[in-house]
C-alpha cells in the first residue's frame, strides 16, 4: 500500500491503490454479498462419493442385467446439422466476412444498449447517493453510448492480448510501457477506469427475489446465449463439463475444486460441441430443484440440453454426471448418453464393479438400451453408453513389440468427443483480460465477453473462410477494428516515422501518354490480413488507384492513405 496514513487519502488515492492492489476483493457494492461462507457445494469430477436422488423409473435389479451384449446403434438423428441458421450481416461495402461481423452478430445493440443504459443508470444512483467531491472521477461523468462502450471493450480485448501489470500502465509514457495506441483511441485512462468501476447489467433498484443470487449477471448472460443459440446450431454430438472462473474474494457460493488449474472460484457448467463451441451455459449457485429421479448432476445435464433433446444427439458426460437415471431419462427423450462412471453409484451390476480384471481385460452387462463396460490398461475405467455394445476397435496404433493396439470403441468415441470441453476451457483462458481486484460479476462477464463469445466466433468464422485464423489472429483483428488500427509493414512504420514531413500522395507520371493504375497497398493488407484471401485473391480484389507515395514506394488510395500517414 501507499506510505501515506489512511486519514491522509482522497477517494481518488483509495481507489488507485485498490485498482493496483494484489488482493482479490469485491469493490464496494450496496447489493454485494452480506456474508462470506467458503462452500464445498458440489463435488468436483474427482470426489469420490455421489450418491443418486430418487428411485430410477425402471427398478434395476442384479437378475435384469444380461451377460449377453448387443451392438447398439445410436438414435436416429432428426435435427439440424451443426451450422449458421442465419447470414452473419457484414457492415462494410467488400462483402467479405471478417472477425468483427462474427463478434457483433453476438454482442449485438441490443447487448451493448443493455450495457449502457445499466452503465449510465449505475452512474447516476452513485452520483445521487451522497455529495461528491469536486476532485473524484465521478463528478466528471458523462453518460456512455454504443460507440464508447464498444471502445471500452476493445481496450479491455487488447489488455487481454498485451498484459500489463495494472490498467494504469497502458497510459503511461514511461519507455518501459508507453504504448502509442493508448493515446490515439480518444479514451483516458481516468474516462477508462469510471466506466468499469460503474460497468452494470441489472438495476440494482428493481425489487427481486432474495433468494436469486446471480441477478447481477442474469440479463448479459441471457441475452449472449440468446443471440448465440439464433445464430448457430450444434450438430449430433454434445459434451458437458464444468469450468472455473478464478474468483478467491467473498462470495457465497464461491468454490473449491483441487483439480482445476484455478482452485478457488466461480463453477460454470457448460455445455460444448466437439469442437469447443459452448452453446448452453449455467452458473452454480448452491440452490436449484432437481428434476423428478435425477440428482443435481444430471439435472444439470437436462436444463442445459433441454431445446435440443427429442432429436436423436449423443451427450458425453464424465464421472460426475453419469447415472443410470439420466440414461434412462435421456433415452426417453430420444438422446443417447455415453460416459464414465463411478463404482459407487446406484443400480449397477455387482459382477462389473466387482471383477478384477488384468490388463486388457473387459467384462460388459446388458440391460434393454444401457451398456455397462469395465475396462483396465492401467487402471480400471467403468463405462456408461446407451449407444455402444462391448466392441472392440483398432486404435491405428502398436506397441513395442509391433503388436496392434485396440480399445473398446466405447471409450475411443468418448476420448474423441471428450476434448471438446478441455479445447473450449484452454482457448478462453488464452488472452482473457481477468485481473484480481474485480467484483466477480464483472469477471463472469469477461468470461462470456472475451472467452467464450470470443471463440464461439472463432469457431463460427474459420468454417465459414478458406484461411483460418488462429485465436491470437482473431483476437488481434477484433481490437485492431474496434480500436480503428490500421496494420503496417514494421519497415514501413519505421520509415514513415522518420520521413513524416517528406510525405504526401501525388499522381504517377504518364508513360507513353498513358495513365498508370495499381492495386492499392493498403487495401491489399487489409484484405490479406483479415485472413480469408489468397496473395492473388486479395490482388484482384484491392482497388486500382493512380496515386502513391514516393517515400513508402507504394500504391495508396486517398482513404487508405489518410490511415497510414
Amino acid at each position: 500500500m501507499s506510505s501515506k496514513s489512511h486519514n491522509n487519502l482522497n477517494v481518488d488515492d483509495i481507489e488507485r491503490e485498490l485498482e493496483n492492489s494484489d488482493t482479490e476483493f469485491e469493490n464496494y457494492d450496496s447489493d454485494s454479498d452480506p456474508e462470506y461462507l467458503m462452500s464445498n457445494g458440489e463435488s468436483d469430477s474427482n470426489d469420490e462419493e455421489v450418491v443418486a436422488h430418487g428411485d430410477p423409473v425402471i427398478d434395476f435389479l442384479e437378475e435384469d442385467w444380461s451377460n449377453t451384449v448387443l451392438n447398439l446403434r445410436r438414435v436416429d438423428f432428426t435435427g439440424k446439422s451443426a451450422g449458421l441458421l442465419h447470414e452473419i450481416v457484414i457492415e462494410d461495402s467488400t462483402n467479405i466476412l471478417k472477425p468483427i461481423d462474427v463478434f457483433f452478430s453476438i454482442i449485438d445493440n441490443d447487448i451493448l444498449l443493455l450495457m449502457c443504459n445499466e452503465t449510465n443508470r449505475y452512474a447516476h444512483q452513485r452520483l445521487n447517493s451522497g455529495p461528491v467531491r469536486r476532485s473524484s472521477r465521478m463528478s466528471r461523468w458523462k453518460d456512455v453510448d454504443i460507440d464508447e462502450m464498444k471502445k471500452f471493450l476493445g481496450v479491455l480485448m487488447f489488455s487481454g492480448v498485451v498484459v500489463f501489470p495494472t490498467y494504469e500502465s497502458y497510459w503511461k509514457k514511461d519507455s518501459l510501457y508507453y504504448h502509442e495506441l493508448f493515446h490515439k483511441i480518444g479514451m483516458s485512462y481516468n474516462r477508462f477506469i469510471i466506466i468499469l468501476r460503474c460497468w452494470h447489467f441489472v438495476d440494482n433498484n428493481i425489487a427481486r427475489d432474495n433468494t436469486d443470487r446471480l441477478y447481477k449477471i442474469k440479463p448479459l448472460m441471457d441475452m449472449i446465449f440468446q443471440k448465440t443459440q439464433n445464430l448457430y446450431t450444434p450438430g449430433d454430438t454434445l459434451v458437458v463439463d464444468e469450468s472455473m472462473i478464478a474468483f478467491r474474494g467473498r462470495l457465497l457460493f464461491r468454490q473449491y475444486n483441487p483439480s482445476k488449474s484455478h482452485k478457488y472460484g466461480i463453477k460454470m457448467y457448460k455445455l460444448c460441441t466437439p469442437e469447443g463451441f459452448t452453446w448452453a451455459s449455467s452458473i452454480y449457485c448452491g440452490t436449484g430443484p432437481t428434476l423428478g429421479t435425477l440428482d443435481k448432476p444430471g439435472t444439470v445435464v437436462v436444463n442445459l440440453a433441454d431445446s435440443l433433446l427429442d432429436e436423436g444427439r449423443l451427450i458425453i458426460t464424465d464421472n460426475f454426471y453419469t447415472s443410470v437415471p439420466l440414461a434412462e431419462y435421456l433415452y426417453g427423450r430420444k438422446t443417447d448418453l455415453c460416459g464414465t462412471l463411478r463404482k459407487n453409484r446406484k443400480w449397477l451390476p455387482v459382477d462389473v464393479k466387482d471383477k478384477k480384471l488384468k490388463k486388457g481385460q473387459v467384462i460388459a452387462r446388458q440391460k434393454e438400451f444401457i451398456t455397462i463396460l469395465k475396462w483396465h490398461d492401467k487402471r480400471d475405467v467403468l463405462m456408461l453408453s446407451t449407444c455402444h455394445g462391448d466392441q472392440f476397435q483398432n486404435t491405428g496404433k502398436t506397441d513395442r513389440k509391433g503388436n496392434t493396439i485396440t480399445k473398446p470403441k466405447m471409450i475411443l468415441d468418448y476420448n474423441n468427443t471428450k476434448q471438446g470441453i478441455d479445447v473450449s476451457d484452454q482457448l478462453s483462458s488464452y488472452y482473457n483480460p481477468q485481473r484480481k481486484s474485480l467484483v466477480w460479476y464483472k469477471k463472469v462477464a469477461m468470461e462470456l465477453l472475451f472467452g467464450i463469445t470470443v471463440v464461439n466466433s472463432m469457431i463460427i468464422f474459420n468454417k465459414q473462410v478458406n484461411k483460418k485464423l488462429t485465436l491470437l489472429s482473431f483476437t488481434e483483428s477484433l481490437s485492431r477494428c474496434i480500436l480503428c488500427t490500421e496494420v503496417t509493414d514494421k519497415s514501413e512504420s519505421v520509415n514513415i516515422q522518420k520521413n513524416i514531413s517528406m510525405h504526401f500522395l501525388e499522381q504517377f507520371d504518364r508513360q507513353n501518354g498513358k495513365m498508370q493504375r495499381k492495386r492499392c497497398h493498403g487495401c491489399y493488407s487489409n484484405l490479406r490480413e483479415d485472413g480469408q484471401l489468397s496473395a492473388e485473391e486479395a490482388g484482384k480484389k484491392a482497388k486500382k488507384v493512380n496515386t502513391h507515395c514516393k517515400v513508402c514506394g507504394h500504391a495508396y488510395c486517398l482513404i487508405c492513405y489518410n490511415k497510414i500517414h
